[in-house]
């Protein structure tokens, strides 16, 4: 990093023992032989991150220009750093200027720094979790990171991050990144992990699909009276009923979506307890029927109109 200091005596007095001093942002070195002062090579005395160039005059109305160069440690982190430059009397070291200050950034370099993050968002027909021949990519889908960066699938479902994350140095960095479900077409869910976490090195391409899938949904609509008064155990004739609806999702992969129906005088409390048992039932009878495979559930609760 290249600086130039410029001196100028503004008071109509001679000065003979100027010293101008160079305080240097942490990680940064001198660069051995760059420094000149008007030209002239001239060495400074080095103290730490302190640079003293001692016994210099400057006359009425005399500017002298200092040129040096510093390198930049390999300890440094990508952050601003602020160079400090001032002039002193070599004799009792009372500053005797303002401080000029000069600040550099420190960027990440895209090649050996950074993680680039590309994927796609497909149509994941055998729902299987990956991209098989013959399923094509999902256009104009809303992908988000958690530092709130969003990104859009193209025409074919393809995205990508330029350098997304700086992983730590030593042990990489996890990196998430979600599927907004509402920008898939109508009928779709996601058949992987949504949020979806992997574990990036610097300088190092990392790749980041997601499935998505039409899948059957079958709603199942249930009450209060579906289950023995004031208990959150299930009549047995809504048992049975639950037990004819796992053979009905065996047959096929399915959404299982149950709508609870409150009625105004139900306790909110009681409603949600049975429709949290009605899930422990349905996938204990899932289990042990050997349903196949991860049977998803939604829940939601509605009132009873009048």
């Amino acid at each position: 990093v290249p600086y130039t200091i410029i001196v100028r005596n503004n008071v109509d007095l001679l000065h003979t023992a100027v010293s101008i001093v160079d305080s240097l942002p942490p990680g940064f070195k001198y660069r051995t032989g760059s420094a000149s002062i008007d030209g002239v090579r001239v060495e400074p005395a080095i103290a730490g991150r302190t640079l003293t160039w001692s016994g210099l005059s400057v006359g009425r109305g005399q500017t002298r220009t200092l040129k040096l160069l510093l390198v930049v440690g390999t300890g440094v982190g990508q952050a601003d750093y602020t160079n400090q430059a001032w002039t002193s009397d070599s004799r009792t070291g009372t500053v005797t200027s303002n401080i000029a200050k000069a600040t550099v950034r420190v960027v990440a370099d895209p090649t050996f720094d950074c993680s680039d993050i590309i994927g796609k968002v497909f149509d994941d027909r055998n729902r299987n979790g990956y991209q098989n021949k013959g399923e094509p990519g999902i256009a104009n889908v809303r992908l988000a990171t958690v530092r709130g960066l969003l990104v859009r699938t193209d025409r074919f479902g393809r995205f990508h991050i330029a350098c997304a994350q700086i992983p730590d140095e030593d042990r990489g960095s996890n990196f998430i990144m979600k599927l907004d479900t509402r920008t898939l077409p109508t009928g779709y869910r996601v058949t992987t992990e949504n949020p979806r976490v992997i574990r990036l090195t610097r300088g190092k391409l990392a790749k980041l699909n997601f499935g998505a899938a039409i899948h059957r949904v079958i709603r199942i609509d249930v009450a209060g009276k579906a289950f023995k008064q004031g208990s959150t155990a299930l009549r047995a004739r809504w048992a049975r009923a639950m037990d004819g609806a796992i053979k009905v999702m065996r047959r096929q992969k399915s959404v299982l979506r149950i709508g609870y129906r409150r009625s105004s005088r139900e306790d909110r409390s009681l409603s949600r307890k049975r429709m949290s048992a009605l899930v422990r039932h349905i996938r204990k009878r899932w289990r042990r029927a050997g349903g196949g495979y991860d049977l998803p559930i939604e829940t939601e609760f509605y009132s009873r109109r009048r």
